[in-house]
């Protein structure tokens, strides 16, 4: 093919297409600096593919957000669904009738702690008169074959009018029949139900009386108080030696009346009658118009009977 443009006798003969690529590299020579001239003055230093390109990015940021929030989710399902009461039947207030016709209170927590009472051990005798027994200490608790709890602790008598003898160890295994909601004591068979009596009136911001109480009575027995809003009150005493007196029997004690509040205190003024309840089912007057004050311990939420030798309540759960 021939020259575009002849050439003379002179002429170095070079191509108008050399020309042009010269050109054209030129321009881009050019076109380049002034890009990264602009760069330079924009401050901006990206250079990544678009993301159109970005596959990768794309992919990972994906899997990140997805599996995170899925991972956290079951973890918290799998906690919330564990419950106490299953992992261990035993938490609560069982309450008995022994083989010799006394009372037995029993309270396991959730915390692995125990409290016992009986009205009228025979193991705690004093010339031939049982007394009151308390047993606390720790449980174990196993559901391998067998649901079986082991109380281990100190068992204490409370023997009428003369001193308490020394504190003694003791231990002792519990069996859960679960189709009876029942326990029984391994030694001789006694059956405990599950009490559904357990006081539960919640506390108030405004008055700190109101609730419901426990104490352990001078003599070892189990009492319970519970105070309303309104001043009402009821208590009951599992075995009164005051009762035993009157010649009452493995009488239980209890009590109603009405009080005031003094929350400048804080005190509770109460005036109440008192009865003796055989196992007969009766209920005989023990003593009308008895009045007793109570003391708000604020630091430890506790109630102070300031009467019947400073017996002090705590507050039920």
């Amino acid at each position: 093919m021939a020259d575009i443009e002849p050439t003379g006798p002179g002429d170095s003969g070079v191509s108008v297409w050399v020309v042009v690529a010269v050109v054209v590299g030129v321009i881009s020579l050019i076109a380049v600096a002034a890009f990264l001239i602009f760069q330079s003055l924009t401050g901006s230093g990206d250079t990544t593919l678009p993301a159109a390109l970005d596959t990768t990015t794309t992919i990972s940021e994906s899997v990140t957000t997805t599996a995170q929030p899925a991972t956290t989710t079951t973890a918290v399902s799998t906690t919330t669904t564990q419950s106490p009461s299953e992992s261990n039947p035993f938490v609560g207030w069982w309450k008995a009738v022994d083989i010799d016709g006394s009372l037995i209170d029993l309270r396991i927590d959730d915390e692995g702690g125990f409290f016992y009472w009986d009205s009228a051990s025979g193991v705690c005798q004093n010339n031939n008169v049982r007394s009151p027994e308390t047993w606390t200490g720790t449980t174990t608790v196993d559901m391998a074959v067998r649901p079986t709890l082991t109380a281990t602790g100190t068992k204490q008598c409370y023997f009428y009018g003369v001193e308490n003898p020394p504190a003694t160890p003791r231990e002792f295994d519990y069996y859960y029949d679960a189709d009876t909601d029942t326990l029984e004591f391994a030694p001789d068979g006694v059956r405990y139900t599950r009490s559904s009596d357990v006081p539960g009136l919640p506390a108030e911001e405004s008055n700190p009386f109101v609730g419901s109480w426990e104490a352990t009575d001078g003599d070892g027995t189990r009492v319970t108080m519970t105070i309303q809003p309104d001043g009402a009150w009821t208590s009951v005493d599992t075995r009164s030696g005051g009762c035993e007196r009157k010649g009452f029997t493995y009488a239980t004690w209890s009590a109603e009346g009405t009080g005031t509040f003094q929350l400048a205190g804080p005190t509770f003024n109460l005036t109440m009658t008192t009865f003796c309840n055989p196992p007969d089912g009766s209920q005989i007057v023990h003593s009308p118009d008895v009045v007793w004050m109570f003391v708000h311990d604020q630091p430890n939420d506790s109630i102070l009977l300031i009467e019947s030798n400073g017996t002090t309540y705590t507050r039920l759960p």
